[in-house]
């Protein structure tokens, strides 16, 4: 049991489409562990999610506002935090809900999807 408790902390949801999905019709806050590029890119972020689609180069890739946490971009001094990122859902390690969700559109969503996708799978909808 001990063990259970020491662990229970560390478990995390497989950055599957489903967990993806599921994040975005649910509008949660998620913690993801991104392989982005270096300097500064690598690791945790909290973001969140709002569209998952295919990009012009074919890959599945998520749109979601970053909060916080590492960023090449910021960490460069191009594009601080917090501001709209696409990130390639393969290289997207882990994505955890927080527990918190959001409610609104942060400034220029777009309701009809992605300019940047192909191909929409799905979009966040706010009342």
């Amino acid at each position: 049991m001990k063990l259970y408790n020491t662990f229970k902390g560390l478990i995390f949801e497989v950055a599957s489409n489903k967990a993806i999905v599921d994040a975005i019709t649910k509008r949660q806050v998620c913690v993801i562990n991104y392989q982005g590029d270096e300097p500064g890119g690598n690791g945790l972020r909290t973001i969140e999610p709002v569209c998952l689609g295919y990009s012009i180069a074919g890959n599945p890739v998520l749109r979601a506002w970053d909060l916080e946490g590492a960023s090449h971009r910021a960490y460069l001094g191009k594009k601080p935090l917090p501001s709209w990122r696409m990130f390639r859902v393969d290289k997207i390690i882990m994505i955890r809900p927080t527990g918190e969700t959001f409610n609104e559109p942060k400034p220029n969503y777009n309701p009809n999807g992605d300019k940047s996708m192909t191909k929409i799978i799905v979009n966040a909808k706010f009342d």
